[in-house]
């Protein structure tokens, strides 16, 4: 740091021309099992994130016990060697790590563990049970506790169960983020359940990647942000982290739109295209097709699997990309509303006809989140980023750990904020925004020495050109890592130099410090 004149070093980078900055924190992830099996971590590393807040929505890699491997982000038959969070710890150590860890117990996997994988109302007895293995933990140097109360077998637990996890939680000094009870119709009271928590325990709470779902809600960003401010005021520790996209759940239109029956999301777009068109093809079939997926968009919603996985409004599905040669390219942007009114035909319909005519370059994307409040929220000092991705690599992406379908955001989220967001539309200062994917979350989480270029700090750095950073996927093709990132150092070693990976492993495991 400073003025370093006549200093000379084993290595040097020339930056002139270009933005260095603290590592980027990934607020919300869930590399927990991936960054085991693939400990480069190619796709965090690719957009400048150095270390990851993970174990998240309630999900751990330990306790990890016979009932509760389902509760794991990745299916049986993967082999993990440990039982307990010290095991955890102790093979993370051993194996390496690309980037470094924020870890986290889970409150699914807990709760799977105690109940068997219930999703009940927990007994006396089956709350204390909790209570051990979450003390046990934090004893091995977990940081925090996490819930994912839209999901089994969580959804019957009560704010009594939560605080008193939290509670133990809060003899070690640690954190709690919650994946909380929904983010639609219920957005405004499960946002007040979080804080509740924070203020009965006197732990912070980080709300998980925060948005408002579903028209009828629109609108209601300024209440949840005022909620948050005055918690504050009255010294309650509270954060939110969020997506740099508009989308939830099944954000892939043809996912949001179709019943199981005539789309497999777990195949590519190209793989499903044959049957489909077959379908369409046929009168009949297309018919029954069309029912269904009006049935399905009209019926009303409940749980996370519904509200996030279905459609509920036409006006969400936006036309993204179509061929080259397409000759609807008058309807690039549109909704599926307008542009079916714009062709003089029911949006199911053309939805069908740009499938048989467009075939393997039909892009759309379901947004069901207010432009308004995604830009209150985006805006907001208290608001960090997020991935929600399972950190990877792109060739690996078939392999059965990685259960979550290819988003952008897995690639591209800090690339696009600092690329669509500052260089381009401007609605957030450099500095600021930097803060925010930085400081801001070293400080929150309580990451000495990190978040900062300072002196005595961890050299976790990024070299970015601004001119040319930027996402490279597409709703339709999101594989693909992100452009004008030159150099990651992770604890003072490159782990990307000169826009390639160095595959070296100096990322490490920030446990809680007082064991």
């Amino acid at each position: 740091m400073g003025r370093l004149g006549e200093a000379t070093a084993a290595r040097e980078i020339d930056a002139s021309g270009r933005v260095v900055t603290p590592g980027f924190i990934d607020a919300h992830a869930h590399s927990d099992v991936s960054l085991y099996l693939n400990p480069v971590c190619e796709t965090q590393v690719a957009q400048g994130i150095t270390t990851e807040i993970m174990g998240n929505c309630g999900y751990s890699p330990f306790p990890l016990l016979a009932n509760n491997r389902g509760m794991l982000l990745d299916p049986p038959g993967v082999p993990l060697e440990w039982h307990s969070a010290e095991e955890y710890f102790e093979r993370m150590a051993a194996s390496g790590m690309g980037i470094n860890a924020f870890p986290q117990v889970g409150h699914l996997t807990v709760r799977a563990a105690v109940l068997n994988g219930e999703d009940r109302p927990a007994t006396g007895d089956e709350i204390e049970a909790m209570k051990r293995h979450v003390r046990d933990a934090m004893e091995a140097g977990a940081r925090g506790f996490s819930t994912g109360l839209d999901y089994h077998p969580s959804t019957a637990s009560d704010l009594e169960e939560i605080v008193d996890l939290v509670t133990i939680v809060a003899e070690y000094g640690g954190w709690y983020t919650s994946h909380i009870r929904g983010y639609s119709h219920n957005v405004v009271n499960a946002v007040a359940e979080a804080i509740e928590v924070a203020r009965r325990t006197g732990v912070r709470v980080q709300i998980s990647h925060l948005g408002i779902c579903g028209r009828k809600n629109w609108g209601r960003a300024p209440r949840l942000l005022a909620i948050m401010d005055n918690a504050r005021r009255d010294s309650v520790r509270v954060a939110c982290d969020m997506m740099a996209y508009p989308t939830a759940g099944a954000w892939w239109g043809p996912r949001a739109i179709l019943p199981a029956s005539a789309y497999d999301w777990r195949k590519s777009w190209d793989e499903n295209l044959p049957l489909l068109r077959d379908a369409l093809r046929d009168a009949q079939a297309r018919r029954e097709l069309k029912a269904e997926i009006e049935a399905r968009r009209d019926r009303p919603k409940y749980g996370f699997q519904e509200e996030f996985m279905i459609f509920s409004d036409w006006r969400d599905i936006h036309i993204e990309e179509l061929a080259p040669e397409s000759s609807h390219h008058h309807l690039l942007g549109m909704d599926m509303t307008t542009a079916a009114a714009a062709e003089g035909v029911e949006p199911c319909d053309l939805f069908f006809d740009l499938i048989l005519n467009e075939g393997e370059q039909f892009g759309t994307v379901h947004v069901p989140i207010s432009p308004t409040d995604f830009r209150d929220l985006l805006t907001d000092n208290w608001t960090m980023f997020g991935t929600d991705a399972i950190g990877s690599a792109i060739p690996r992406l078939g392999e059965p750990w990685n259960t979550i379908q290819p988003h952008p955001r897995h690639y591209g989220t800090f690339p696009r904020v600092l690329a669509r967001f500052v260089r381009d539309e401007q609605s957030l200062e450099l500095e600021r925004a930097v803060r925010r994917m930085t400081g801001l979350p070293a400080d929150y989480f309580g990451l000495p020495g990190r978040g900062y270029i300072r002196e005595g700090y961890q050299a976790d750095l990024v070299v970015l050109d601004l001119g040319r950073i930027g996402e490279r996927g597409t709703w339709r093709v999101p594989s693909a890592y992100p452009a004008g990132i030159d150099h990651v150092l992770v604890n003072g070693v490159e782990a990307i130099s000169n826009g390639n990976f160095t595959r070296r492993l100096e990322g490490r495991m920030l446990m809680r410090e007082s064991r």
